[in-house]
């Protein structure tokens, strides 16, 4: 009884907002590679992918099920909320008192909520963390679940498989030869037989990531709410929070691989979308360590994983006490997904538009307004259109899309190309106080675009251009 409702509790913090808002960019960069996979092109030879081919291999699985929908990761993306947070609850309770247990839940499934989309973070943490929960009595069993979290994400099975041998009692060496084994059986296909596409991509994309990292918050520039104000410090309480532990807790190490990867994570990028794995690597260890600890010490660690709690649960309530208006994703993908009104009007004008002037496996090219300066891009509308990308990249990534010889590579891809929507969202050149935020000087693509391609229609931020 007690896990059935500690299992709806989840389902109802995280999936409350399950059918609300779509994410042009990262929403529409796994499901624009799910597409390709399932149509059988091979990652990082016929696209260009960063991330290990775990998520984009389960999403094609579901584009395989279900055909292209929005609903379907997110559904499973449920799944896996519930899955973490129990695991958050199971390995506190190994050691604390239920109410420490119930704590290092609530404060995992309010990370878990939001932002809540479909990349590999989540998959490796139910994979790893389960390999640590099963780790003392179940050797093999956590060891694979470890290597195959690799799959989806390897610095987070890594540290995983690390923490399951710490946290084992017998045949760590096992353990670690069955993650191992895993890992490389998931893995080595892809190496041996596309690794001179796929490393550049994954680990030389590294290089290409510090174009994006952003100062670490410590200057508020949101008044004085206080709801505000504990969103902008989160980053911060986290870091304090490692600090803590270190110096009042260290009595479990399990999860201190986890949270030294999640640490690394955060500062790489100090933003929402980067603070999951820490947030629910530090909860645990916070529970952990409050329950041994008296006086000062299990105070000080309890307020901040009360700050986590509170920063997770606050989020979700006021997200649903300040809904925005929300309209239904047209286009037979949306599966009951809404959009804001603003975009779904103009979605519907958009697709009925394009599906009539491009025929079904035509391209359409979403370009940025220009691109010697990107922040983000909509693969997501090829997925709404039911029209494929003419080009490899799906992802307007600054230092790959933004160099010349990308953007010949591109021009290259689109000769056959006839229509052209250009997505004028302020997200698309958001300037940030980072190298991203600076214009490359290189807009061969926007100048082509130009030439090549007239406007004919404007539908909100989608201005259509049609070959000249």
């Amino acid at each position: 009884m007690r896990w059935a409702l500690l299992a709806l509790a989840t389902l109802v913090l995280c999936g409350v907002t399950i059918l609300w808002q779509v994410e042009p960019h990262d929403e529409g960069l796994m499901l624009a590679w799910a597409g390709r996979l399932a149509d059988g092109q091979a990652p990082y030879r016929d696209f260009w992918c960063n991330y290990a081919p775990g998520q984009p291999l389960l999403l094609a699985g579901l584009v395989k099920l279900f055909g292209p929908s929005l609903l379907a990761w997110r559904v499973l993306r449920l799944v896996v909320d519930v899955v973490v947070a129990l695991l958050a609850y199971v390995l506190v309770r190994r050691r604390a008192s239920e109410g420490w247990a119930l704590a290092g839940w609530l404060a995992t499934a309010g990370a878990m909520a939001f932002p809540a989309g479909p990349g590999p973070n989540a998959t490796a943490l139910a994979l790893g963390l389960g390999a640590i929960a099963l780790a003392p009595r179940r050797a093999l069993i956590a060891g694979a679940l470890a290597g195959l979290a690799c799959f989806f994400r390897v610095e987070i099975g890594v540290a995983c498989a690390i923490g399951a041998v710490l946290e084992s009692e017998v045949a760590r060496a096992r353990l670690a030869a069955a993650a191992l084994a895993v890992a490389v059986a998931t893995l080595g296909p892809f190496v041996v037989l596309l690794g001179g596409f796929m490393l550049p991509q994954t680990v030389g994309f590294v290089d290409e990531q510090r174009l994006q990292r952003l100062p670490f918050p410590l200057r508020p520039h949101v008044g004085f709410d206080p709801n505000k104000l504990l969103e902008f410090w989160l980053p911060l309480i986290l870091v304090l929070g490692c600090a803590a532990w270190l110096a009042l807790g260290r009595r479990r190490w399990a999860l201190a691989p986890l949270a030294l990867v999640g640490l690394g994570y955060l500062l790489a990028r100090a933003d929402v979308y980067h603070l999951v794995p820490l947030s629910v690597a530090l909860a645990i260890l916070l529970a952990g360590a409050a329950a041994v600890r008296a006086g000062a010490a299990r105070a000080v660690l309890g307020v901040l994983l009360a700050l986590i709690v509170l920063h997770g649960v606050e989020r979700q309530a006021g997200r649903i006490v300040h809904k925005p208006a929300l309209a239904a994703v047209p286009g037979g993908v949306g599966d009951g997904v809404r959009t804001e009104v603003a975009d779904a009007q103009a979605l519907r004008a958009l697709v009925p538009y394009v599906r009539a002037r491009v025929p079904t496996g035509d391209p359409v090219f979403v370009a940025n307004p220009r691109f010697d300066l990107v922040h983000a891009g909509d693969p997501l509308l090829n997925v709404i259109v039911d029209r494929p990308n003419p080009t490899r990249y799906d992802v307007m990534q600054p230092g790959i899309v933004t160099t010349a010889k990308v953007q010949r590579e591109m021009i290259g891809e689109l000769a056959r190309t006839r229509l052209v929507v250009v997505w004028h969202d302020p997200r698309a050149t958001l300037r940030e106080d980072n190298p991203a935020g600076r214009s490359s000087g290189v807009n061969l693509l926007g100048d082509y675009i130009r030439t090549a391609f007239r406007p004919v229609a404007r539908f909100g931020v989608y201005e259509v251009r049609r070959r000249r």
